[in-house]
């Protein structure tokens, strides 16, 4: 996967099944059982936590890569 288009088409379904899951929960009347114990809200948010801190991290890297390899091709 070399272009962004690549990544674009691999990132975009993921997203769009994370959206649809979310929106399916948050529209049912009666949240799941298995929704409600204190392990599962601990394992959502560390999943949340973690995928968003590690895109992060991933962007804020590439971010400085690239602008060292602007200031290196100047």
């Amino acid at each position: 996967m070399s272009s962004e288009f690549d990544w674009f088409m691999v990132t975009m379904p993921i997203f769009a099944i994370a959206v649809y899951a979310v929106v399916m929960l948050g529209s049912m009347e009666k949240q799941p059982k298995f929704l409600e114990g204190g392990g599962a809200q601990k394992l959502f948010d560390w999943a949340i936590i973690s995928l968003f801190g590690f895109g992060m991290i991933y962007s804020c890297y590439y971010m400085i890569l690239r602008f060292v390899e602007l200031l290196g091709n100047y």
